[in-house]
């Protein structure tokens, strides 16, 4: 979704329509701020498959 508006983008500024461009504009910059919020917590979430430290057995 967000690649098709980023590729459309230049069209929609292209009109005259000053509200439905800047509606358009929020809506990509809102869609592009949840898509990096979503990797920094994937990021930052502990791998499922992958044990804390503290459940390793001692050795």
């Amino acid at each position: 979704m967000i690649a098709t508006m980023v590729v459309l983008t230049p069209t929609v500024l292209h009109t005259r329509s000053t509200p439905w461009t800047m509606g358009w504009v929020t809506i990509l910059l809102g869609a592009l701020v949840v898509q990096m919020l979503l990797v920094l917590v994937e990021h930052l979430a502990p791998a499922a498959d992958r044990p804390e430290p503290d459940d390793l057995p001692q050795a």
